[in-house]
This record gives C-alpha cells, sequence and structure tokens, in this order.
C-alpha cells in the first residue's frame, strides 16, 4: 500500500512540473487572468495531497480502503477540470479577472461538496458494517453457547433438544432492532441459564418460544 501510495505521489510530481513547463513555455501574455488561473490550478494538486490522505485514514481493512476510492476519484475530477479551467484562460488570458475568479470557485466549490458527499457515504457505510457485524455476532455467539453444551449434554433426549434450539438459533434473523433489545437480553439471559441448571427442558422451552418471538418481531419491524 504504502509502495502505491509513493507511486501515485510521484506521479503527482511529475504532472506538476510538466503542468508549469506547459503554463510557463506557451507563449501567452502572463496577465492577472493567467496568474489567478494558475493560483487555482497549484491549490488543486496541493489538496490532492490532503484529499489522498483523507481518503485512507483509518482505513485497516481492503474494504475501508476500497470505500477511499471514490473520494479520490472526486479529487482527481476535480485537478483535471480544473486543468482544463485553466488552460482556457491561459489561451485567453484577456478574459476578465473576475470570470476567472468565479469560475474556479465554482469547480472547487462543487468538488468540496462532492468530496463532503463522498466521505459521509463512506462513514456511513462503515457504520452500517459495523452494527451488522454486531449483530451477527451476537447470534453467532448464542449458537456457539448452545451447541457447546449440547456437546457435554449425556441426557439423549436434552442433548437432541439443545441441537435443535441450536438450529433454530443458527437459522435465526440475524438483523435485529432497538425495539427488540428487551428481547435479546433476555435470550443471552436464558442460554446463560442453561449452563448452570440441571434441568434444561424448560429454558429450552422457554427459548424456542422466545425465538420464535424474536424472528416475527424481525419479520415486522423490518
Amino acid at each position: 500500500m504504502k509502495k502505491n501510495t509513493k507511486l501515485a505521489y510521484a506521479v503527482l510530481g511529475i504532472v506538476f512540473i510538466l503542468f508549469n513547463v506547459i503554463a510557463f513555455a506557451v507563449p501567452t501574455d502572463k496577465t492577472i487572468t493567467f496568474w489567478i488561473a494558475y493560483a487555482f490550478t497549484v491549490v488543486a494538486f496541493a489538496l490532492q495531497i490532503g484529499i489522498w490522505i483523507a481518503a485512507f485514514k483509518a482505513a485497516e481493512t481492503l474494504k475501508s480502503k476500497f470505500l477511499g476510492v471514490p473520494i479520490i476519484y472526486v479529487g482527481i475530477v476535480y485537478l483535471v477540470l480544473q486543468l482544463i479551467v485553466f488552460a482556457v484562460f491561459m489561451i485567453f488570458p484577456l478574459i476578465p479577472s473576475w470570470i476567472v475568479v468565479m469560475a474556479c470557485a465554482l469547480v472547487l466549490g462543487i468538488s468540496a461538496i462532492c468530496l463532503i458527499s463522498a466521505d459521509a457515504a463512506r462513514d456511513e457505510i462503515n457504520r452500517v458494517e459495523e452494527k451488522v457485524n454486531q449483530k451477527v455476532f451476537y447470534i453467532r455467539e448464542l449458537q456457539a453457547d448452545v451447541e457447546m453444551l449440547e456437546e457435554q449434554e449425556q441426557n439423549p433426549e436434552i442433548k437432541t433438544s439443545l441441537t435443535k434450539l441450536a438450529e433454530k438459533i443458527r437459522y435465526s434473523d440475524p438483523m435485529s432492532d432497538e425495539q427488540l433489545s428487551d428481547l435479546d437480553s433476555k435470550i443471552s439471559t436464558k442460554v446463560a441459564e442453561l449452563k448452570t441448571v440441571s434441568s434444561k427442558f424448560e429454558i429450552i422451552t422457554e427459548l424456542n418460544s422466545l425465538l420464535d418471538e424474536r424472528n416475527k418481531n424481525c419479520k415486522i419491524l423490518k
């Protein structure tokens, strides 16, 4: 990843050098229009570094890094548009300076809005993914606890009941709702009770009932 980042910065540096060579090699008047457009374009180049850093901030997993790509894409589009705007004003250096300021500011403003939107979308995707992982972990943890009890159980009838209970948990809806937090807590408590009581039939029956209620409510709340 670091190697690719260094390569990207190297390419950006080369493009910046070429931009300056072309900007000052083309025989055109260096009016205030030229210098305003040039200043905005230099800012666009400098912002690329900040955009790339922001795109990969706290990106520890491959997916989180991938979600940063749209932010970089917006940044590159912004730079390309600014280069086009600069080229136009370099060719026509007598255009009034206020038009240059408005055009460059418009490109910068629209790009900033798109960057903020892309970053907000990335954060929302990460938030939803984290929430989903927590819910999936809750179901898997319950299933693992019941399966462990099933392996340790000596009574054939209870062992069969625990096997069926584990299957029901396995195929339960992993997603839940804040309104079901009390019900989820009751299920966790009952599974914990299974580890200490000698007669498990009653609790297994309660758990089956609670799971049926939970699955039904999950469907209703979707």
